[in-house]
């Protein structure tokens, strides 16, 4: 997250949503993922699509609320 906010500072127009990540061990990558979602800016909110895992962000959609 913190590279896509530098990003958004340093060059310009802010991200379109950001992908949260569920470890199964708090703070360690290397343990492997649980799950992902997408953080959208507000006033938008992530929608699951109603197909595919409800684990993975690419199955959800920011969309106004």
């Amino acid at each position: 997250m913190i590279k896509a906010i530098e990003q958004w500072v340093e060059k310009g127009p802010a991200p379109a949503k950001i992908i949260a990540t569920k470890y199964k061990a708090e703070g360690n990558p290397g343990s492997g993922i649980v799950r992902t979602r997408p953080l959208c800016p507000y006033p938008m909110v992530a929608k699951y699509s109603g197909s595919g895992s409800m684990d993975e962000a690419a199955n959800f959609s920011c969309v106004v609320k």
